[in-house]
């Protein structure tokens, strides 16, 4: 709030509301933020931990509205236990009492300051019970709030708690930017970005980070942590303040009802807002590498990948799992005497569409992994294939499934599906599409 409380508000009038910029102080609230961390630091960390370390270092993140839900609860544990050992801190955790009623407090607190970021973390039935508010907010441009998606079969029936990217790929059309982590460092640089990405005055679209459950979640290993300075210095760049009216520093609100005169209208800019995406996060990605070292976020990882883009196999996923095939690729390509590269997609939505196009073009074949349900190909099949449409010698797509469920892949799965693709380029077309464990097809 202003330091002052009985100053005159002051009122700026815009074409979609009041707004009054001085109802929150931002240069208070960044000055009574505590650090965790004064100096790049390297700690051993799982998933949830490194999500939430990355948020509690922002001095814009003040309240994390929080369910607990496995594989995510972490998130939610390690931010109270972090706050409430930090003696002065103005930073809250708000644990509500079902998921809907976080994702309506985070579409409030959104909506009232536009200029700080909401954040939660979620999984699979926890994600879907979001989904009437998670609509509205993707559509809303509320680019402050940010939902970390810890994967997890989108299903009560039969229940099953362990990570594949269901619950996330069957949000898609609500309009959250969605990209996809492996690892703990690239979690930990990934939620620092996406506020970068999502609250861009071009973009102004909320976002969903997220990872797989048990894979990622809770699996440690070494992270480094960035000076809460520092990462405060780079979001700064990025994070402008917002001209648009909130709840409490302006006098608009969500739930607005038009008619279909004016619903398109609403829905091109939503787009249009959306597809910005894919010019805005390769900067903050090269940014983040020029300030931190790191690779920043982009569209997809590649592996083996030869300048000249001519390959026999094109291999694409997403995962942790893609890092057994990146163990086995060299070694596969060598005794079969092909060309095989990898593509791990990070971007889910908007879909990469035109970049994905340019990679696959001159690959033979390529090979699509899905690791969730679909009632057709698979999510990521879709995806490639409407990419692939407009050439004219497109390479054959086919198209698997696997670790659903979180099921692993193992060794002798990944050299299954492979040799499915290596059959495809002598003309050896399988079904449209396949489903591998421990090596066989199911």
């Amino acid at each position: 709030m202003s330091t002052e409380l009985n100053a005159p508000a002051t009122r700026v009038t815009t074409p979609s509301g009041d707004w009054y910029p001085d109802a929150i102080d931002l240069a208070a609230v960044k000055a009574a933020h505590i650090p965790l961390y004064t100096q790049r630091t390297e700690i051993t960390s799982d998933g949830n931990q490194a999500a939430a370390v990355a948020g509690l270092q922002m001095w814009r993140c003040l309240i994390y509205a929080g369910f607990p839900i496995t594989p995510s609860t972490k998130w939610a544990e390690f931010s109270a236990a972090t706050i409430n050992g930090q003696k002065g801190t103005k930073k809250r955790v708000k644990l509500m009492e079902a998921e809907h009623a976080v994702a309506d407090y985070m579409a409030a607190a959104s909506a009232a300051c536009r200029d700080l970021i909401f954040t939660t973390a979620t999984s699979s039935v926890g994600l879907d019970h979001m989904y009437e508010t998670i609509k509205s907010m993707g559509a809303s441009g509320l680019g402050n709030a940010m939902l970390i998606n810890v994967y997890r079969c989108s299903a009560n029936y039969p229940l099953c708690i362990e990570g594949d990217p269901s619950d996330t790929l069957g949000q898609r059309d609500s309009g959250w930017i969605q990209i996809s982590c492996r690892g703990k460092q690239q979690i930990y640089d990934t939620v620092l970005q996406m506020p970068c990405v999502g609250m861009h005055h071009d973009v102004l679209t909320p976002t969903m980070p997220g990872f797989y459950g048990i894979k990622d979640s809770h699996r440690n290993a070494r992270l480094i942590c960035e000076p809460d300075s520092a990462i405060h210095e780079f979001q700064d760049r990025w994070i402008k303040p917002c001209a648009l009216p909130g709840l409490i520093n302006g006098d608009t609100a969500m739930g607005n009802c038009v008619t279909s005169r004016y619903f398109q209208g609403f829905k091109v800019t939503q787009k249009r807002r959306f597809e910005k995406t894919l010019d805005v996060l390769p900067q903050v990605g090269a940014d983040f590498e020029r300030t931190f070292g790191r690779p920043g976020v982009s569209f997809f990882e590649l592996a083996g990948w030869p300048e000249s883009g001519g390959l026999d196999l094109a291999v694409v996923s997403m995962g942790p799992d893609f890092g057994t095939f990146e163990e086995i690729r060299e070694g596969y390509a060598k005794k079969h005497g092909l060309k095989v590269g990898g593509m791990c997609i990070r971007l889910l939505s908007p879909f990469p569409r035109e970049a994905v196009r340019e990679k696959l073009r001159h690959a033979r074949a390529v090979l699509v992994v899905n690791q969730a349900h679909h009632q057709t190909r698979g999510h990521l099949t879709l995806d490639v294939a409407d990419a692939l449409c407009n050439l004219s010698s497109p390479p054959a797509v086919i198209s698997t499934f696997c670790g659903m469920g979180g099921a692993d892949v193992s060794v002798s799965t990944w050299e299954a599906m492979l040799e499915s693709g290596r059959r495809a380029l002598s003309g050896d077309m399988p079904p449209p599409y396949q489903i591998f464990h421990e090596g066989a097809v199911l």
